[in-house]
């Protein structure tokens, strides 16, 4: 991939490479100085090795999960080039007609081609061309019987086809295209496999003239002029077709193909195609749009409104931008044209000129855009390559989005490991501090231990990454694989070395500040093993506080001073001194917190109204809510420091300031997501990655809150308790604990929860869509069949003519026409791209589409409003994607959006009237009044309504575009619906000559939501790994607990606890922690659950919350059985201790 997570791919792999080779370095240089503390530290590796295998495997989760999600991205990208590079074969640029044709293809004169094949001898960058005509036609195998209603037909012109690409036949043979007689055509490989056809035999093609036959005379390879992808392709001579259609002297596509070979024609698309739209342009045209727009304010409005649309839309700003400053310059040249030539841009810039009041000047904008163009150019290679990346890059996200979480908990693994570790080890590094280690020396003491675990780790998970990552692709084969579209597996180098330098590098971060913490114990208290306990230091005075701040202040000149007067480490402080850019700010706000104090939360509380301000000035949510989250913690502390001045005991003052802390911040980041929209505004959505950071915040808070109040928990547990007078002393033990060691019970509570947290969602959410399967009329319309025909080949008179009436209850056509809308009087009075569908009065007299909003002036019901839509040509009803919605990983929407609803309106709303005109017509538009929006659920069936689309009478499209539209789709439904599958293909074998494909709809729906409901278990079962490390985290803990309590299992086998009871008590206290994360994260995972349902039911009516309980269930007892394996072997070992043994231990 070009890009990953937003950066630079290639560019990324090399920063992350060249740090990972100076940490290898610094590594490598400090261990050669003191080898000792390598040993020491690199030790307990091979002595405990199931403690290693546990960390290890916990580890290594970062590095699959970044793996797998650039393999699948890598796969996605290398998949749509392929069929990209293969249809395309040379051709690098196409030249179409101006795009003002819809009733089927569109055609220009041969002569037009003449002319740019004699301008293009004298530019180098053109190595050939070639006219062809490109139509889709039905096509069938009398012999046989079968038939396929959508063949890609094209016609050659056989004078330029052999120097523009080399045709060859399945057995690797040339052919010509001028070697055809005019009966004769060639096959591709593909139409060969569906019409089970050969060499020499005869096929029947069909046109609006009728049926015509002509001869196989041989079998292509498919890719370039052949078609490339699995279409199935008919090849004829251009003259031969142009006769056969009608269309003598007509061609629809030329193709241009660049010097060099593969990609790197690429690099000439740029210059080709701003050459051929300057020949393909007119240029008075321009430079009469040229004078318009260089008048007085015009590009100093255009600069302003580019800054208006730098975040909704950056391409089209940055096109304004340009096209500012080509203005401003007063330079008519090739930017220009480059820049005013794009359809977008024209509506744009004639919408901003029209709201600003430079009325007249938009009219003549409008007026001579529709003439400008005489051909369109397209950079057909360089955009279906641009495609791949992008649809590469939002695939990479949603599973980095999606294993975020699990990378969180392997973080969260790592600082639990060496909280442990330093636990086991306080004695001994209590004594090695004693003869003479400092500090830095037990930082890379754990530092060298760490690194070897993580670079293990690395190597596993990268290759466990790229193995489930072509796993994944196997069945996104199953999910995915169309007619068009084919999965195929790859993973590049590059990707290779991001997925192991970030599974080294997050570890090894972990691992420093871990080592940091776990240096900081007191040598006394650890050599004694009194507690596990952290240094105290003395109060720092105020006077030395305020000294070191001031020289943070100047940080880089401490930094020098250091180096010079060789003032500590000095390798460290050169670090330091380099990477000062981020030191510097850390380092201030750290010095903040130390002069702070206790009163901290003034610190924190400023920094946060800040942040929120800024938030609420600049609309941007994220940085509201994150200013949020800090003010509110920041009253929390406030609280704990108010309680510490009246309430002496510190446990008391421990639960009640973790109680507030935990608490508002889970209630901060609980609310709905619009509740302080009344007093801040409308605010920003934050981006995708703002899910994982405020599931880690509130997963944060919601274990702080429990682990604040132990004694409230194990207060309620020993009450249920005292019922079960056997279990009772086993279980307090197993209890008292993890609730005494809160800080490592937290970390594994909280990996826990992360997981749960995700894996309730996707359940809870894929519930919510089951209401396509409760009320499928809402999708189809209560249709049975869809049928749509080729433009190509209108369907004459009545189609009911041609079928058996009894067997239907409903025949209803279609018809659909691009527009330009913009609203009369709202906000959004720039015309933008949108569609016109046009049906008949049975279809307003049938459907059971639903009304997401309606205005009732007009009806109090669905059915009235088709009503009043079919009585009267004034009204339209719109489709949902009118609504403004916010799209984190798909392009810009530039199709009309209204102003007058927004998302979550109540379903009542007022009308409002809209402009509508024939698309790149200089016409006067017809004022329509919107009295409805349908639900989006209706898209689903929709005319491509995933953009914005108009419904209306039959009355109301040849008034638009000045002439009637045939219909292009209908839709049936059956007295007996158990016919539809059979009707589905009888339909299509009556209507072939039209090219008719028959949909089963209810099929259809039924396959959307298996694939739906198979992507979602994809993605839980990827979001789940996490729930390796929780284990790994159990066995991890387990095995440290037998070790560290060695002398009271000694004790509790001495006063009478058989084997079993102290195993008894290892498996209930691992089953109590990984229950005490369950309940969290299904809390929150509901929870967040319903605050997006609040969202989706604004545009989902009757849409249902419904906790799946045998989901939950599953979930439960899958997660409590793995922990229970987990601490099994460790249990067993705890339970065949001797108690002279153990009480001799030390």
């Amino acid at each position: 991939m070009e890009k990953v997570f937003g950066l630079p791919a290639t560019g990324l792999a090399i920063t992350m490479a060249v740090l990972l080779l100076f940490i290898f370095f610094v590594i490598a240089l400090s261990a050669t100085r003191r080898f000792i503390l390598v040993k020491m530290g690199t030790r307990n590796i091979p002595r405990r090795k199931g403690q290693s295998i546990l960390i290890v495997v916990g580890l290594m989760l970062s590095s699959a999960i970044i793996a797998t999600s650039l393999g699948i991205g890598d796969t996605v990208r290398y998949s749509i080039r392929s069929v990209t590079l293969d249809a395309l074969g040379p051709t690098d640029e196409t030249i179409k007609g101006p795009g003002k044709e819809y009733l089927g293809g569109e055609y220009f004169d041969y002569s037009h081609f003449t002319r740019i094949e004699q301008t293009t001898r004298g530019n180098t960058s053109v190595r050939a061309l070639v006219p062809v005509i490109n139509i889709s036609l039905p096509a069938s195998n009398e012999r046989n019987g079968l038939a396929e209603n959508n063949v890609k037909v094209r016609g050659i012109d056989s004078g330029y086809s052999n120097k523009f690409d080399t045709l060859k036949n399945v057995q690797g043979e040339p052919v010509f295209i001028d070697a055809l007689n005019s009966d004769e055509i060639y096959v591709n490989s593909k139409l060969s496999e569906v019409l089970k056809i050969t060499r020499g035999e005869p096929i029947t093609v069909y046109t609006r003239s009728g049926r015509s036959d002509f001869t196989v005379v041989d079998i292509l390879e498919s890719g370039g002029l052949a078609g490339g992808g699995t279409n199935p392709y008919i090849l004829f001579d251009l003259g031969v077709l142009q006769t056969l259609l009608g269309e003598e002297g007509q061609i629809t596509t030329i193709y241009v193909s660049n010097r060099g070979m593969g990609e790197s024609s690429l690099d000439l698309s740029g210059d080709v195609s701003d050459f051929l739209r300057s020949e393909l342009t007119d240029k008075a045209v321009a430079q009469e749009i040229f004078d318009v727009l260089k008048g007085s304010g015009i590009p100093a409005l255009l600069s302003k409104e580019s800054e208006n649309l730098r975040d909704e839309d950056k391409d089209m700003s940055e096109n304004l931008a340009h096209l500012s400053s080509t203005l401003s310059s007063n330079i008519f040249d090739q930017e220009f044209i480059k820049e005013i030539i794009g359809y977008q841009t024209q509506l744009v810039v004639t919408g901003i000129l029209d709201k600003a009041g430079y009325g007249n000047e938009a009219m003549k904008v409008a007026a001579a855009s529709s003439s400008l163009t005489i051909l369109r150019v397209e950079e057909s290679k360089k955009d279906g390559l641009e495609l791949a990346e992008n649809v590469a890059g939002g695939v990479t996200t949603i599973f980095s989005i999606f294993g975020s979480f699990s990378i969180m908990v392997g973080m969260l693994l790592i600082f639990l490991v060496f909280v442990l570790l330093a636990a086991a080890r306080s004695t001994e590094l209590g004594m090695a501090r004693a003869v003479g280690l400092k500090r830095r020396d037990l930082v890379q003491l754990f530092t060298y231990e760490g690194t070897v675990y993580a670079l293990i780790a690395a190597l596993l998970g990268t290759a466990a990454g790229v193995a489930l990552s072509f796993g994944l692709v196997l069945i996104l084969q199953d999910l995915i694989d169309t007619d068009n579209f084919s999965i195929k597996p790859y993973y590049s180098g590059v990707s290779l070395l991001i997925a192991f330098s970030s599974g080294l590098i997050l570890p090894f971060v972990t691992v420093v500040f871990s080592a940091y913490r776990a240096s900081n114990l007191n040598i006394v208290v650890a050599i004694r093993g009194l507690r596990d306990e952290f240094v105290k230091k003395p109060p720092q005075p105020t006077r030395e506080k305020l000294y070191a701040f001031l020289w943070i202040i100047i940080f880089p000149v401490r930094q020098l001073k250091h180096l010079i007067t060789g003032d500590g480490n000095r390798l460290g402080n050169l670090l330091l001194l380099v990477g000062f850019p981020i030191s510097w700010p850390i380092s201030i706000l750290i010095s903040l917190v130390t002069l702070s104090g206790r009163h901290f939360y003034i610190v924190l509380g400023l920094l946060s109204m800040a942040l929120l301000l800024s938030g609420i000035i600049t609309e941007t949510g994220a940085s509201f809510f994150i200013g949020l989250t800090g003010f509110v913690l920041a009253l929390g502390l406030f609280v704990r420091f108010i309680a510490s001045k009246f309430i002496y005991d510190s446990e008391s003052v421990n639960q009640l300031g973790g109680t507030f802390e935990g608490g508002l911040v889970l209630l901060a980041n609980s609310l709905p997501f619009d509740f302080f929209e009344t007093w801040t505004g409308e605010l920003s959505e934050p981006g995708p990655w703002f899910w994982p950071v405020g599931g880690a915040i509130s997963t944060a808070a919601a274990v702080w809150l429990l682990m604040s109040n132990t004694r409230i928990l194990i207060a309620l547990l020993n009450l249920v308790l005292s019922r079960f007078s056997g279990l009772r002393a086993v279980t307090k033990t197993a209890i008292s604990y993890p609730m005494a060691s809160k800080f490592r019970t937290g970390l594994t509570v909280a990996m826990f929860a992360l997981i749960i947290f995700t894996l309730m969602i996707f359940s809870v959410l894929n519930g919510i869509g089951d209401i396509t399967s409760e009320e499928p009329e809402r999708v189809t319309g209560g249709y049975d069949i869809k049928g749509s025909i080729s433009r190509d080949l209108p369907i004459a008179g009545d189609i009911r003519d041609s079928l058996m009436m009894s067997d239907f209850t409903v025949v209803a056509g279609a018809s659909n026409v691009p527009i330009e809308v913009r609203e009369l009087e709202g906000g959004n009075n720039i015309f933008k791209s949108s569609k016109l569908v046009s049906l008949e009065d049975e279809f307003f007299q049938t459907t059971k589409w639903k009304m997401a909003h309606f205005d009732p002036k007009y009806g109090s019901s669905e059915q009235d409003i088709w009503k009043n839509l079919a009585e009267n040509p004034n009204l339209v009803v719109a489709n949902a994607s009118v609504i403004p919605s916010g799209d984190p990983f798909g392009p810009p929407d530039r199709s009309f959006k209204t102003s007058y609803v927004e998302p979550g309106d109540v379903m009542e709303m007022q009308a409002f009237p809209v402009e509508i005109r024939e698309r790149k017509a200089a016409v006067q538009p017809h004022k329509l009044l919107v009295i409805g929006i349908v639900e989006r659920l209706a898209s689903g069936t929709g005319w491509g309504a995933d953009s914005a689309t108009f419904y209306s009478s039959r009355h109301v499209v040849p008034k638009i575009v000045d002439e009637n539209v045939p219909f292009d789709t209908f839709y049936f439904s059956l007295r007996d619906r158990k016919m539809v599958s059979d009707y589905s293909q009888k339909l299509e074998r009556t209507f072939l000559a039209h090219s008719m494909n028959a949909e089963n709809l209810m099929k259809s729906l039924e396959d959307e939501n298996a694939t739906g409901d198979a992507f979602n278990k994809l993605f839980q079962g990827f979001s789940g790994l996490g729930l390796v490390v929780g284990v790994a985290a159990i066995g991890v803990l387990s095995v440290r607990a037998v070790v560290e309590r060695r002398q009271s299992i000694g004790v509790l086998r001495a006063i009478g606890f058989r084997s079993g009871m102290i195993r008894a008590q290892f498996l209930i206290e691992s089953s109590f922690i990984t229950l005490l994360g369950i309940v969290v994260g299904i809390f929150l995972g509901i929870l967040q659950s319903w605050l997006i349902f609040l969202e989706i039911s604004k545009e989902l009516e009757g849409a249902k919350f419904v906790v799946p309980i045998a989901d939950v269930g599953v979930l439960i007892i899958i997660t409590i059985v793995a922990s229970i394996l987990a601490s099994v072997i460790p249990a067993n070992e705890a339970s065949k201790t001797y108690p002279a043994e153990a009480l001799r231990y030390e």
